[in-house]
């Protein structure tokens, strides 16, 4: 197999492939056995029909199939034989396929050198997880508010299954220390993502961020849709989110890729719960201060 790579920008390639006379032998041989074996001939039995009785009545299905098969194949050894990190779909165009040989051209973007400064030894303030009056009483002032100024006392707090007004507090305070917890932790990570978008520098592929700019648009769609939102009020509204989830995009990407490649040079698996892994890593490695 033939490969050439062309440089057509920064992050996109052109991708020239040509496969030889015995691989695509083979695929059609393959293709033509399975078409005798499950396609009726009139007048042959079953697994018994010539091949150029095959190649004149499934000549298009038999290039169809070897087409489906080879295209995938050739391509991701094409991807292994160049060394290439693609991350888009390619776009398969000027496809030539006889019965001895195959070219065409994939057009893709390769994942960006990305370069990282200062992710280990993170400097990071603890942040205090305790709940304190204050805290308590802005929760109970709001439950008054709501309540329209029902008595807080035990009650109250009979009514919502506890002993006293003590215990309800108390049962406050702990879901108020989860929520702070849960708080301070997503505020961390924010941190320690802002750190590492500031020290890495790289070329942002445009096919990942235009996916992502997709499902971002099809998520706020979906919303209006089942909050039944009027049609022309909703294209309105997804309309000047645009400029919004368009950056907000950009910078989901550039975390994941930041994230991901921290993970390929530290052996961290590589998996649908990467960036988990990768900040527990983060936060391990970090200098802690109280």
């Amino acid at each position: 197999m033939k490969v050439k790579v062309n440089k057509l920008d920064t992050l996109k390639r052109e991708l020239e492939i040509e496969v030889g006379q015995d691989k695509v032998k083979e695929k059609f041989d393959a293709v033509y056995e399975e078409i005798k074996q499950n396609v009726k001939i009139p007048g042959f039995r079953p697994g018994t029909a010539p091949r150029n009785i095959l190649e004149k009545h499934h000549s298009k299905l038999a290039h169809e199939e070897v087409l489906k098969h080879l295209l995938p194949e050739t391509y991701h050894d094409a991807l292994e034989k160049e060394k290439i990190d693609a991350v888009s779909l390619p776009q398969i165009t000027e496809v030539s396929l006889d019965n001895n040989f195959l070219k065409y051209k994939a057009i893709l973007e390769i994942r960006p050198d990305i370069e990282i400064k200062n992710y280990k030894k993170i400097k990071i303030k603890k942040k205090s997880n305790e709940v304190n009056e204050e805290d308590l009483n802005k929760v109970l002032d709001n439950i008054k508010q709501a309540r329209k100024s029902e008595a807080i006392d035990d009650n109250f707090a009979h009514g919502l299954g506890y002993s006293n007004l003590n215990d309800f507090k108390d049962a406050l305070k702990r879901q108020l220390a989860i929520q702070k917890e849960q708080e301070n932790r997503m505020q961390l990570e924010k941190e320690i993502i802002d750190h590492l978008l500031k020290n890495s520098k790289f070329n942002v592929p445009g096919t990942l961020v235009d996916r992502r700019f997709s499902e971002l648009k099809q998520n706020v769609k979906e919303y209006m849709e089942n909050n039944k939102i009027p049609r022309e009020e909703a294209e309105k509204k997804e309309k000047e989110l645009e400029p919004k989830l368009k950056g907000q995009a950009e910078e989901e990407v550039k975390i994941f890729l930041v994230l991901d490649e921290i993970a390929k040079i530290e052996s961290i698996t590589r998996d649908e719960h990467m960036p988990q892994h990768v900040m527990e890593f983060l936060f391990k490695n970090a200098e802690w201060s109280e």
